[in-house]
Parts: structure tokens; sequence; C-alpha cells
């Protein structure tokens, strides 16, 4: 189809799928060979995504930063590379990130060092991870999907949890002891789950997977997977970590490793009625409901 019909097509049909695909095409710059590969983990707090950090950063090919656009800070596991020249105090920090975002992720997103070296001497790709908030509390929601959610060189992978009261009780602990990475919860905390808070949890957390992370090019620009996927080694090693490399355009014979410091703050073997004091309240509440 030619570039005049793919106009015609949009203004004729605009919400039509294959119409936004193609008319997005004609605005589409072409990767330069250099180019590295633009990616996002679009996910939810104690939903898994420290761990896929973790195995991201492990690949060769792939930089992985952390939460660049957290409301509190700037973490990545490589900290001179927010440094904006070779000085070591020019530096960007969350005010001058938040003040100027686009010229931020312009300054990440060729994976180099204040001198121009590489981050990854081999590196094929490059992301960050992102939570609903980082934008809302900064004001940036309209950078963050004009930026990255509508940027069709902006790959996305999605992290969600299959079960929802297991992200919703793993903050709330978490909120309780201020334990929010890294430290296992005692043996014998327990937490009480307020039924409406619960419910409006799920919500939003519903609405932010099935809509809010949805570019225009949905699906193809987007790769899914979940917690209960990540955390099982086999179905994770042997089925997911190469397809997602593909997607990232990276080697995919590449074997996962984990970093050693990863700890699971939860019990082994530890269930939701083990943990949740109002258990049967809860479970009379949504007896119906799958979560």
């Amino acid at each position: 189809m030619t570039g005049v019909a793919d106009v015609y097509l949009m203004l004729s049909k605009p919400r039509s799928k294959e119409s936004r695909r193609r008319f997005a095409a004609l605005f589409q710059r072409e990767k330069k060979p250099q180019d590295l590969q633009k990616f996002v983990v679009l996910s939810w707090k104690h939903s898994g995504s420290s761990l896929l950090c973790d195995i991201l950063h492990n690949h060769p090919e792939i930089i992985m930063h952390k939460e660049l656009f957290n409301p509190i800070d700037i973490f990545t596991y490589y900290s001179t590379a927010l440094l904006r020249n070779e000085s070591s105090d020019n530096k960007w920090n969350y005010l001058s990130r938040d003040l100027w975002p686009q010229l931020f992720l312009d300054h990440i997103w060729p994976g180099r060092y204040a001198d121009g070296t590489k981050i990854k001497s081999n590196g094929k790709a490059i992301g960050f991870k992102s939570f609903p908030e980082h934008w809302k509390d900064t004001d940036n929601e309209g950078v963050w999907k004009d930026l990255i959610l509508d940027d069709f060189q902006v790959k996305k992978i999605i992290l969600s949890r299959d079960c929802e009261l297991s992200t919703y009780v793993s903050m709330r602990r978490a909120e309780v002891t201020g334990n929010y990475l890294g430290t296992p919860y005692p043996n014998d905390l327990k937490i009480h789950v307020d039924v409406s808070a619960f419910q409006a949890f799920v919500n939003h957390y519903r609405f932010t997977f099935q809509r809010k992370y949805k570019s225009p090019l949905y699906p193809q620009d987007s790769f899914h997977v979940t917690c209960e996927q990540l955390v099982d080694k086999d179905v994770f090693n042997n089925e997911i970590a190469p397809k997602l490399w593909g997607f990232l355009g990276v080697d995919d014979a590449f074997q996962v490793r984990r970093l050693k410091e990863t700890v699971r703050q939860s019990q082994e073997n530890e269930g939701l009625d083990d943990v949740i004091s109002n258990w049967h309240e809860l479970e009379k509440a949504f007896r119906l409901s799958a979560f």
C-alpha cells in the first residue's frame, strides 16, 4: 500500500487497528545499525520486577537500568552513567530529571558514559523499569505516554502477577516492616486486609495492565511475562527467556543467570491464609471471584 493510501485509510477508518499501524509506520525512523534497541519493563511493585531486572542485567548484550524515574531518586546499576560530562559534580539527579525528562532520556538511550565509551561493549539493547506512580507523582504522565508508550522504537516488556492478592499482601507487609527489598519478612508477620481497599487496588491493577500499558501498536511491540513464570526456573529458562532475548534482538542462546543476592521475602511454602489475619472475612467477601 502506498503512503497516500495509508493516509486515506487512517482518515476513513481512524479507529481501525490496521489503519493506526500503517499510519504510524509512515513516521517511524529506521533504526540505525549502531542504535541500541530501547525497551522498558512496565510492571507494578512486588510483581517480580527486581528479579527480572537482575536477569536482564546479567545478559552481556543488555544494558539494564533500574527505576530511572522513581520519584525519590534515580536507581541504576551504572551510577557513573548519570554523569553529564567527565566532571564528577555534573550529574543527573531526580530534580533535573523531572524538569527535563526528554533530555534525560536522550542522555540514557545511547548507552554510553560521559567520555563516549559504551557501558557494555557488546550492548544491543538498553532499558529500565517503570511503575505507574513514577510518572503520576511527578506530573510527567504526558511525557511517559509520548516518549515511552507511544514511541514505536521503544519495546515494552509487561510483567504482571496472576495472583493479585499476593501482590497486595506483599505490598502491605513491606509497608508494615519497611522491608521493600532484600530482607525476608518475619515468620509471624500477619496483616489485616481491608476488603474495600483491596477491591480498589484490584480495579487499579487491572486497569493498568488491561488498558494503561497498551500502546498504539499493541501487541506487536509488547512482550508479556508473569511473576509466576519468572520464579519457575525451568519454565522461564527454557520457554520464556529464549523468546524474550529474541524480542530484544540479543543472543537468544544465552543461559539465564540470576544474581545471588536476590532474596525471597516470603517464607517457603507460605500460604496467604497463613499471613492474612482476617482470611475468612476476605474469603467470604470474594468467594465468587478469582484473585
